[in-house]
């Protein structure tokens, strides 16, 4: 993992507030070649108290592969940090992923999965939530960064997303805005973890259901799973898969 990884940022700024330890069993990925025989790249994956996995994916396309939601344009290399919670607790998921593409351009996404109702949480949604729109503010206004409006995403996408979902590109020159930016959501999931309580079986249950559903569909409905399947061959692409997929037990 290079030192200035979008993965290796998050992974430093989230350890600093939370022990994680390396899970075990997973050496076969921790790099991995492409279909080619050419290195593609990494995963690792960690946890700690309250927390299932936190995902750290490294990855390298080789010559590239075309990145279906975006125009099939040729992506060289790609980043995902993604903190899955111990679902007994009232804590959300949260995740950022990057593309690099050839032409230079750094795209990425990031947005907190919620396993249970905000609506209903209003409490909840103003405490944690509304300091959302300060950290919004000051990293989009900036000329360097293009936000995609939601006619731009799948309507599988806009339904599972939450309201500090976020899609961007810039060029990969100014890229430390998207670090910077990272490490503000990560100090708003802190602030969240640190007050996290356990929950009775049900809620557990509720929101293990409203996860799976997500994961599930992506699993069978994302644009991208056929192409990267090529690009590392099936076996190898499986157990990627598999290392993002939230431990939904």
């Amino acid at each position: 993992m290079n030192k200035t990884s979008l993965t290796n940022i998050c992974l430093e700024m989230l350890s600093k507030e939370i022990h994680l330890q390396k899970i075990p069993g997973f050496e076969d990925i921790a790099s991995v070649k492409l279909a080619s025989g050419a290195d593609g790249g990494g995963i690792s994956l960690y946890n700690g108290e309250k927390i299932s996995k936190v995902t750290a994916a490294d990855l390298s396309y080789g010559n590239g592969a075309p990145i279906t939601h975006r125009q099939d344009r040729i992506g060289m290399t790609a980043e995902l940090f993604q903190v899955m919670p111990d679902f007994s607790y009232k804590l959300p998921a949260w995740g950022i992923d990057s593309v690099l593409f050839e032409d230079g351009t750094y795209w990425f996404d990031t947005d907190f999965f919620f396993g249970f109702d905000l609506v209903n949480d209003f409490d909840f949604v103003m405490k944690y939530l509304d300091p959302f729109n300060e950290v919004y503010k000051k990293f989009f206004n900036n000329k360097d960064i293009k936000v995609y409006s939601m006619a731009e995403v799948t309507t599988w996408v806009r339904t599972h997303i939450s309201p500090c979902y976020i899609i961007a590109e810039l060029p990969v020159a100014k890229v430390d805005v998207v670090y910077e930016l990272a490490s503000a959501l990560i100090k708003l999931w802190v602030t969240m973890y640190n007050d996290a309580e356990k929950q009775d079986e049900s809620f557990k249950k509720s929101q293990i259901k409203r996860i799976s559903s997500i994961y599930g569909k992506m699993e069978t409905e994302d644009r991208m799973a056929e192409i990267l399947c090529d690009v590392y061959g099936k076996k190898t692409f499986a157990k990627l898969f598999q290392a993002i997929m939230p431990n939904l037990v």
